[in-house]
């Protein structure tokens, strides 16, 4: 005989139809609270983007109107919208880099060094130069003993470079035109026109012409000098040929790019004297900070520190010594003290008290950041806009080589036409920054109470259709027929 199957009437399999649409709701619930922020209207802050031409790319530097709004100093908040108000590709540009600017020459104040015929050596000779109160400057030359030298040749020239501060990198004589000369100088640096030191020997001046051609050297490299004075003079047996000018060379300059600025006051606390505390107002990209000092002559070593917000704890990001100190020729103060970069918000310099602090009044941050640039693909119709501050929004920001083909960014980067960026043209959506409840951790849980109590309900009711079967086993004998 066959055993007896049990079935408990009324119980629901668990991938029944009920469960199933139980389980289908469920994800799209969880689908519908991972959405990122996609429209303009979730974004608190928006700022019209001025594209001119008709351009596949452009490039926008960022305001400081966008680390004032952002949520994340990552940036991660922020969108660049068509004028349809789809959201368009883009990728965030490198720091910029230093670049080089080439300097103009400059014209040199020139002095023709006439000695006695005779002499070979200009060594034991007395240089002085006189500038009289029209600006007039004149050169004397003597002897050690102060006796007058007879001006009889040209043993050499003398180059006041006093008023350049920056290194000279060469010197260029133009030598008379139309006399063939070919020559050997030597160049001689000094800061007081008494102790001299050699900065090139044997340095070849030539200006020669035959046959209709031409061939001209009259640029002498210098070892990067700022001496005050230099004083040339042509080897011994070598024609000294006439100068009327000198020009001066600098090298290439490196100009670092240009950074925007941000000051903020420091507000009286008589309870922690020595710590000056700073609000920027944003979470700029600070590179730089420097300390405006009330009071001259003000040495003040101090540690700076950072911090996100106004509860979290603060971070050494550096240590210096600010001052301010008077000099013949005006003040004199430190340099900015530069950092890695800090995108925080809250700046505190505590002062060492052993310097006696900076006096009755309060100083002043200044902090330094490079604007950080993004490239946008002009998908779609105009007007773009900058978009930014959203509790909601996640990662979009593309990796510049993928926005752009064939993008190195060890190269010389592509030229991007400049997009503007205008003033707001719609109320800030504030509701943007608040942050949302987190209804996927939520419905997670619920999701996990609802599913424990459907199983309770199932159990029990399978527990009462146990207790409510017959008792007898599958081998038990059929009852007797009638």
């Amino acid at each position: 005989m066959r055993p007896r199957k049990w079935r408990c009437a009324g119980a629901a399999p668990l991938g029944g139809r009920a469960g199933a649409k139980f389980v289908l709701l469920a994800v799209a619930a969880l689908a519908a609270a991972a959405v990122d922020a996609q429209s303009p209207a979730e974004f608190a802050y928006r700022l019209p983007l001025a594209t001119p031409g008709d351009g596949a790319y452009y490039r926008v530097e960022l305001p400081a109107a966008v680390y004032e709004g952002v949520l994340r100093s990552d940036l991660v908040d922020l969108r660049i919208f068509n004028g349809d108000g789809g959201a368009v590709p883009f990728a965030f540009l490198g720091r910029p880099g230093a670049s080089y600017e080439a300097a103009l020459p400059v014209p040199l104040p020139l002095f023709p060094l006439r000695v006695e015929a005779e002499r070979r050596d200009l060594t034991d000779l007395a240089l002085k130069l006189r500038r009289d109160a029209a600006g007039t400057t004149t050169l004397d030359l003597t002897t050690r003993d102060g006796a007058a030298v007879p001006a009889q040749r040209i043993a050499g020239y003398l180059v006041d470079a006093a008023e350049q501060k920056a290194p000279l990198a060469a010197l260029t004589l133009p030598l008379p035109v139309g006399v063939n000369v070919s020559t050997r100088v030597r160049i001689d640096g000094s800061d007081d026109l008494v102790a001299w030191r050699t900065l090139v020997t044997g340095a070849p001046l030539v200006e020669l012409e035959y046959g209709g051609r031409r061939l001209s050297r009259d640029r002498v490299e210098l070892p990067g000098t700022t001496a005050k004075y230099l004083r040339i003079t042509f080897e011994t047996g070598q024609p000294a040929p006439e100068l009327t000018a000198v020009r001066g060379e600098f090298a290439d300059r490196i100009v670092d790019a240009p950074r925007q600025q941000r000051e903020a006051a420091a507000p009286a606390d008589a309870a922690h004297p020595g710590d000056y505390e700073f609000d920027l107002g944003g979470v700029f990209p600070v590179d730089r900070v420097a300390l405006e000092l009330p009071e001259i002559n003000t040495v003040a070593p101090a540690q700076v520190f950072a911090r996100a917000g106004p509860k979290d704890e603060w971070r050494l990001v550096g240590t210096t010594v600010f001052y301010r100190l008077r000099q013949p020729d005006g003040e004199a103060g430190n340099p900015p003290l530069g950092l890695p970069v800090t995108p925080l918000r809250y700046w505190m310099v505590r002062v060492d008290p052993r310097s006696g602090g900076l006096g009755d009044k309060l100083p002043t941050l200044r902090a330094g950041w490079y604007p950080q640039a993004l490239v946008f693909a002009a998908r779609g119709n105009a007007p773009f806009e900058l978009a930014y501050g959203s509790a909601q929004a996640k990662p979009a920001a593309l990796a510049i080589e993928t926005l752009v083909p064939g993008f190195d960014r060890m190269k010389t980067p592509a030229t991007f036409a400049a997009a503007s960026v205008g003033a707001a043209k719609v109320a800030p959506a504030m509701a943007a920054l608040r942050t949302p409840i987190d209804v996927k951790r939520w419905l997670l849980w619920a999701t996990l109470g609802l599913a424990t109590l459907v199983l309770g309900v199932m159990a029990y009711r399978l527990t009462r259709q146990m207790g409510q079967a017959p008792t007898q086993g599958p081998d038990a004998p059929p009852p007797p027929q009638g």
